[in-house]
């Protein structure tokens, strides 16, 4: 085989890997991607070590409506495309870190409030626009913490709170989630295998 013949042939594999880590970006930052649960702040919902699907389609043409459980990143607001690709890098470069060194840190929470809601929280319970809301799911009572509620939500803002109330830190700690911060809506759990399923 030629030196020509070589060069070409890894010209061709350089081009094939440029091009599936392409399309492997664009499908993970606009179509799908999958998470890790590494807290207990959704049980019994979810625990810890599960793996979820995370569908992303349905917030690039809506938005997260009441009951979602949603996937945001902590502290970062995308505003474009090209920075959520910024975020997909950052995730590549992170992969062999501890999660404690990750810089794009997520988190996995059940959507509360949306744009236009009135949020109480007394006595243990939720109260949406001045209903008790039925929470089937919820472990624990609901109690205050450092964010006042009641509390309108303006718009592009969301009030989250884990299913296991007395450990999550949640809006009641940190406050509202800007919409750019969330990432899409867990949608399945693959694994563990006996535990497989649409998440609701």
């Amino acid at each position: 085989m030629t030196i020509g013949k070589v060069l070409r042939e890894i010209v061709e594999w350089v081009v094939i890997f440029a091009t599936a880590f392409i399309l492997v970006a664009l499908l993970n930052t606009a179509v799908f991607a999958t998470t890790q649960v590494r807290q207990t702040s959704m049980q019994d919902t979810l625990i810890e070590g599960q793996h979820l699907f995370i569908e992303k389609l349905g917030y690039t043409f809506g938005d997260p409506t009441r009951g979602d459980i949603i996937v945001y990143i902590e502290n970062e607001l995308p505003e474009k495309y090209i920075d959520r690709v910024k975020v997909f890098l950052t995730d590549i470069s992170d992969v062999f870190k501890p999660i404690e060194r990750k810089t794009n840190i997520r988190l996995v929470k059940r959507v509360i409030g949306v744009p236009g809601d009135e949020v109480d929280i007394r006595d243990g319970k939720v109260y949406l626009n001045g209903t008790e809301l039925e929470e089937a799911y919820v472990k624990g009572e609901t109690y205050q913490r450092e964010f006042s509620f009641p509390v309108k939500v303006p718009d592009g803002k969301y009030i989250v709170l884990g299913d296991n109330r007395e450990v999550s830190k949640d809006s009641r700690t940190f406050g509202l989630i800007d919409r750019r911060q969330v990432e899409g809506r867990a949608a399945f759990r693959f694994w563990p295998i006996n535990k497989i399923g649409v998440l609701r």
